[in-house]
C-alpha cells in the first residue's frame, strides 16, 4: 500500500527500536523478526523483509515492484541481563498492535526506554545475585561457613563484573575474575575451617555466572532453523564458559601450591529427606536472580516459585525414577510450559521466567568435578564435563519444547488474534510470514476492526539506491493524519 515518506521512517524506527531491545535482552530470533513483522504489518505495510543475524536487525520494505527497496540497519547493544526493560518493549509492541499507542507515542515511549533507570539500583542487584550465590550452596548441603562465604563470593564477583563492564573490558575477563574469586574464597574458608566442604563456594559461583549465559535463546535458535544467529550465541556462550573454566583452573593451581583441599565430597548431593532445603534454596536462587537481572516487582514471587517446583521436581525425578539428564529434561519442559502460560496472564516476559526455572537444575558441581579430573586424570575430567554438557543441552532443549507446545496451544484459545506469548518458529517462508505478522488493531474512534495486510516479502534485499535517495530528500516532510496511522 502507499505510504508517505515521513510515515514510513517512523514505522521503522519504531520496528527497529524494538527489535534491538528484544536482541540485547536475550530473545531469540525468531521472537524479534515476528515481533517485527507484527509492527510492520500492524502499520499497514506489506512487502517487508526481517534479518535478524548476531547482532543486527535489518528490515526492508518494497513499495511496489518498479521501486528500490527501502532499507535500514541497525546494530543491538552489549547483553545485559535486564527484563525490566524486556517486558517495557513488549508491552510497547502489545499497546501499539492492539491500537492502544498510536505511532508517535510508541516511538517516544520506545526512545525513552534505554534512557530510564533501571528497577534496581546496583546495591539490590548485587545483594540479589549474593542471595542467589548463598540459596545456591544451600542446595547443595553447605554449612553456615560455607553458605555465608558463598553469599560474599557471589557478591563480590558480581561488583567485580560491573565495575568491569562499565570500563569496557570484554565480558571475558570478568568471567576469569569471577571463577578465581570463588576458589581463593573457598580457600580461604578452608584456612579457617578444613572440616566444611569448600568446594561449595566455587560451585555455587560457578552456577552465579553461568545462569544468565544466553544458551538458552542461542538453543532455541539452533534447533528452529536460525544457524547463523545460533553460532554467534553458541561461540559467545562457550567462550564465557571458557573464561569461567580458565579462572577456576587458574585458582585451583594456586590452591595447590598453598596446600588447601578444595575437593568435592560426598556432601554435595541432597538426599530427599531435604525437601525443605531444596524449598528455601529454591526460593532464594529464584528470587535473587529475578531481582539480579531486573524482573518486574510484581512477577519476583512467581520466579521463586517456579524455581522452588523446579528444584524439587528435578531433584525427586532422579533420584527415585530416572537419569539425571531426562530428569532435568523433563522438568524443563515442565518449567518451559508454566513460563508460557504464566507470562500470557502476567503479561511478562516468559523468558525471564524461564530462566530463573532452570537455574537449579545449572550442572555447576559437574562442571567443577570435571575440573578437577582435568588436574589428575584427563579422561575422567572430560567424561565430566562432557556429562555437563549433555545437562546443559536437555535444560535448554526441554524448556523450549515446553514453550513451543504451551504458545501453540494458547495462540488456538478463542481469545483474540493477539497474544503475550512467545513465537517460537523455523524461519519464515512466504506462507508462514503471512500467518505469523497477520493481527488486528482497532480504531479507538470507531470501534471496528481493521484487516491489515501481512508482510509476504521473502526475497533478497539491496541497500537503498541513489535514485530513491534523491527522491526521499527532495520529498517535504509532514506529519501524518491521526486516521491514517491507526
Amino acid at each position: 500500500m502507499p505510504t508517505d515518506t515521513a510515515r514510513l521512517h517512523a514505522v521503522f524506527d519504531l520496528a527497529m527500536r524494538i527489535g534491538e531491545g528484544l536482541l540485547s535482552n536475550g530473545a531469540a530470533a525468531s521472537d524479534v523478526t515476528a515481533t517485527v513483522l507484527r509492527v510492520t504489518s500492524s502499520s499497514g505495510l506489506r512487502n517487508v523483509s526481517v534479518q535478524v543475524t548476531f547482532d543486527e536487525v535489518t528490515i526492508s520494505y518494497l513499495p511496489d515492484e518498479l521501486s528500490a527497496p527501502f532499507t535500514r540497519v541497525r546494530s543491538a547493544g552489549a547483553r545485559v541481563q535486564d527484563f525490566s526493560r524486556l517486558a517495557a518493549f513488549e508491552e510497547i509492541t502489545h499497546r501499539y498492535i492492539v491500537g492502544d499507542l498510536d505511532l508517535d507515542e510508541a516511538r517516544r515511549q520506545a526512545e525513552e526506554i534505554p534512557r530510564g533507570k533501571p528497577a534496581y539500583h546496583l546495591g539490590l542487584v548485587t545483594a540479589g545475585f549474593a542471595v542467589m550465590g548463598g540459596a545456591a550452596a544451600l542446595s547443595l548441603g553447605a554449612k553456615p561457613l560455607v553458605m555465608m562465604a558463598a553469599t560474599i563470593a557471589a557478591g563480590i564477583l558480581t561488583l567485580a563484573g560491573e565495575y568491569l563492564a562499565r570500563r569496557r573490558v570484554p565480558q571475558f575477563y570478568s568471567q576469569v575474575l569471577g571463577g578465581l574469586v570463588g576458589v581463593m574464597t573457598a580457600v580461604v574458608v578452608d584456612m579457617i575451617d578444613p572440616t566444611v566442604n569448600s568446594s561449595i563456594v566455587v560451585v555455587a559461583c560457578i552456577i552465579v555466572q553461568l545462569a544468565g549465559l544466553t544458551s538458552l535463546g542461542a538453543m532455541q535458535d539452533a534447533v528452529t532453523g536460525w544457524y547463523i544467529t545460533a553460532s554467534g550465541r553458541i561461540l559467545e556462550t562457550l567462550m564465557l564458559t571458557v573464561g569461567v573454566v580458565a579462572g577456576v583452573r587458574g585458582g585451583l593451581l594456586l590452591a595447590d601450591r598453598i596446600g588447601a583441599d578444595i575437593s568435592v565430597t560426598a556432601s554435595l548431593p541432597v538426599s530427599l529427606a531435604s525437601i525443605l532445603v531444596l524449598v528455601v534454596s529454591g526460593a532464594g536462587m529464584g528470587l535473587g536472580y529475578g531481582v539480579g537481572t531486573q524482573v518486574p516487582a510484581r512477577v519476583l514471587a512467581w520466579t521463586a516459585l517456579v524455581a522452588v517446583g523446579s528444584a524439587v521436581t528435578s531433584h525427586v525425578l532422579s533420584g527415585l525414577v530416572l537419569d539425571r539428564v531426562y530428569a532435568v529434561a523433563i522438568t524443563a519442559f515442565l518449567v518451559g510450559a508454566v513460563s508460557v502460560v504464566l507470562g500470557d496472564r502476567l503479561r511478562a516476559p516468559s523468558l525471564a521466567i524461564v530462566m530463573a526455572g532452570v537455574i537449579p537444575m545449572v550442572p555447576g558441581s559437574r562442571i567443577f568435578r570435571g575440573l578437577l579430573g582435568l588436574g589428575s586424570d584427563v579422561a575422567e575430567g572430560a567424561v565430566e564435563l562432557f556429562g555437563a554438557a549433555e545437562v546443559a543441552v536437555a535444560i535448554a532443549a526441554g524448556a523450549i519444547l515446553g514453550q513451543l507446545v504451551l504458545s501453540r496451544l494458547i495462540a488456538r484459545l478463542p481469545r483474540g488474534q493477539i497474544t503475550y506469548t512467545p513465537v517460537i518458529s523455523s524461519p519464515f517462508t512466504t506462507q508462514r510470514r503471512r500467518r505469523m505478522s497477520l493481527g488486528l488493531r482497532r480504531s479507538r474512534r470507531k470501534g471496528r476492526p481493521v484487516p491489515l495486510e501481512p508482510s509476504t516479502m521473502t526475497g533478497e534485499m539491496t541497500a537503498l539506491s541513489p535514485s530513491l535517495l534523491e527522491e526521499l530528500e527532495s520529498t517535504p516532510v509532514r506529519r501524518s493524519d491521526p486516521e491514517e496511522t491507526r
